[in-house]
């Protein structure tokens, strides 16, 4: 399962960065994100476990964010949860009207036969678009309406 979602925001590549980037803040931006704990923390790397409800569905999550900020990239690796092995890249790359945001999500569940199906068929189309789409607008709020 491989998709990419993607919005302009008005709003610089630095203040979308630092939202992305503040993953205790999400459950303020949306509330399908119930609660964040940050397990490790260093310069560059944030490891934290995640939980909500997607689609009603409930969630729960362990993810490794990796920050480039000169590249203008987030990645999130996915180590617990139904989606572990799954990887999360944010691009923001300035346009005339602020920034395109690209979020590409990869994920082929390791699951014997099933995996590739459950993931292109059920957890990408109903979970993960799902929970993109309302974090690109969690975003475009947060950012836009200040």
């Amino acid at each position: 399962m491989r998709t990419t979602h993607e919005a302009v925001i008005r709003a610089s590549p630095q203040s979308i960065f630092a939202l992305a980037a503040d993953v205790e803040r999400w459950p303020k931006m949306h509330r399908a994100y119930r609660w964040c704990r940050v397990l490790e923390r260093d310069d560059d790397a944030v490891v934290f476990e995640m939980g909500g409800r997607i689609r009603g569905w409930p969630a729960r999550w362990t993810a490794r964010q990796e920050r480039y900020p000169t590249e203008g990239r987030i990645v999130f690796r996915h180590l617990a949860g139904i989606t572990r092995g799954m990887v999360v890249e944010w691009r923001l790359d300035p346009v005339q009207e602020g920034t395109r945001v690209s979020i590409l999500h990869d994920l082929v569940m390791s699951w014997p036969l099933v995996g590739r199906l459950v993931s292109d068929i059920i957890v990408g189309p109903i979970f993960i678009d799902w929970i993109a789409r309302r974090t690109l607008q969690g975003v475009r709020h947060e950012l836009e309406t200040r």
